[in-house]
């Protein structure tokens, strides 16, 4: 059996050194063109990798579902991946999510293809329907309307998720919010219309895939959010590994790309079914779960952490289980202790993200937003300083020219003495 505390105890020596994706807990085919794609092209790994976890959770979608002994659970994720702009954070997700957006335009072809029919008969059965995945705008109505019209479920996908929030509450005041905690949980979802028949899905799948500037994380959690359990919801990726990205002429290899629709794909045609587990994994979750709510609880951010990745722990093991089914054309209705593990693994490295996101949204200091090496520079810097003398020190760190006049202006991080270039620092 595998002792849950020394789990615990490598997955906290892994993230001693820094916080990265572990992608290793992916099947072998996916770490090929994680690594392919950061080579050829410079796709941010954690990036990348995040938004393949969410394809993989849409394409399972409601079609398979977990038991863990007490309740049941889908494949439903809330991704956020938090970054500065122009720091490439969309063609990660974008890629990640293509083959989905493949077969939402086959769809809607062969809907054009069969409306037209239908419109030039005389005698007209039922209208067709446009099965779709990939909503990137739209109302309730129409989130309604498309769920109403693919079972297996959605991913409502937005480039900067800041204009998601925003948009809560534009069509009917104060119900939205509530309405996508209800959407987390599987839940009803109904949509009540005047001039046609009323919506109902009883069964929702609907994950959520984007982007949101560091800048932006307090408006995330403002109106509520941060108390009511829709930030808890939301699993955020903060990747420390950002790089320039310099252009290479290279591209992935097909084979990766390949083996990576055929995995989307797999996940699609999956036949429908309920995972079961065992005493054993029982077991690994709970020696997991006794420690990890007991070190939690006394914080409110994060004893509100702790519940939702809780319930998320089995939704990772429920994908990366159908990830590894799909990949090797196998058919199990029980998972793996692997998965059980990884799944564990991979929640811990969202707590971390999720604690990260959290000193930024609950710490007022002008100095979460600087870049680390103007961060290191502003930290090198002697409380006083008169600027001619600490010239080399700007050069060493790479802020030379407008940029250093630019940060030295800043009243937020500085006050200029004088007249003769003395400034003091305003943060220790």
């Amino acid at each position: 059996m595998i002792d849950a505390r020394d789990l615990s105890k490598e997955i906290e020596k892994e993230f001693i050194s820094g916080i990265n994706f572990p992608y290793e807990i992916f099947p072998q085919a996916i770490q090929d063109l994680i690594i392919n794609a950061e080579e050829t092209i410079r796709l941010n790994a954690d990036c990348f990798s995040a938004g393949i976890l969410s394809a993989c959770a849409t394409a399972t979608g409601s079609s398979v579902r977990i038991h863990n002994g007490s309740w049941g659970d889908n494949a439903i994720l809330w991704l956020a991946i938090v970054g500065k702009s122009g720091t490439g954070k969309t063609h990660p997700l974008e890629l990640a999510i293509k083959i989905i957006e493949k077969r939402d335009k086959k769809n809607h072809e062969e809907f054009l293809s069969q409306l037209q029919n239908f419109e030039e008969q005389e005698n007209r059965g039922t209208k067709p329907k446009y099965v779709k995945t990939i909503l990137r705008d739209y109302t309730p109505e129409k989130l309604g309307e498309t769920l109403s019209h693919n079972k297996n479920g959605v991913q409502i996908f937005k480039d900067e998720m800041i204009g998601w929030i925003k948009s809560f509450n534009q069509y009917s005041a104060g119900a939205d919010q509530q309405m996508y905690l209800q959407l987390w949980n599987g839940g009803v979802f109904t949509v009540d219309r005047v001039s046609k028949a009323p919506i109902r899905v009883d069964d929702t799948n609907v994950n959520v895939l984007g982007g949101i500037q560091q800048t932006r994380l307090k408006e995330l959690a403002s109106n509520g959010r941060a108390d009511d359990g829709f930030l808890s919801r939301m699993l955020f990726v903060f990747p420390t590994n950002v790089k320039p990205v310099d252009f290479t002429g290279n591209k992935i290899e097909d084979k990766h790309l390949n083996n990576y629709e055929n995995l989307i794909n797999n996940l699609f045609d999956v036949t429908p079914k309920t995972l079961k587990v065992n005493t054993e994994q029982i077991k690994i979750f709970q020696d997991w779960q006794h420690r990890t709510v007991k070190e939690n609880f006394d914080d409110d951010v994060e004893r509100l952490i702790q519940a939702k990745l809780q319930t998320y722990v089995w939704r990772f093991a429920l994908i990366l289980e159908m990830m590894e089914q799909a990949s090797t054309n196998s058919n199990s209705d029980i998972i793996s202790n692997k998965s059980l593990v990884d799944a564990i693994r991979l929640a811990e490295y969202f707590r971390a993200n999720a604690l990260k996101v959290a000193d930024v949204i609950f710490n007022d200091s002008p100095l979460q937003n600087l870049p680390s090496k103007k961060l290191e520079l502003y930290k090198a810097l002697p409380i006083e300083f008169k600027r001619s003398e600490v010239l080399q020190l700007f050069t060493d760190f790479g802020v030379t020219g407008g940029t250093m006049s630019r940060f030295l202006t800043d009243k937020n991080l500085f006050l200029k003495i004088d007249s003769k270039g003395n400034y003091k620092r305003k943060h220790t």
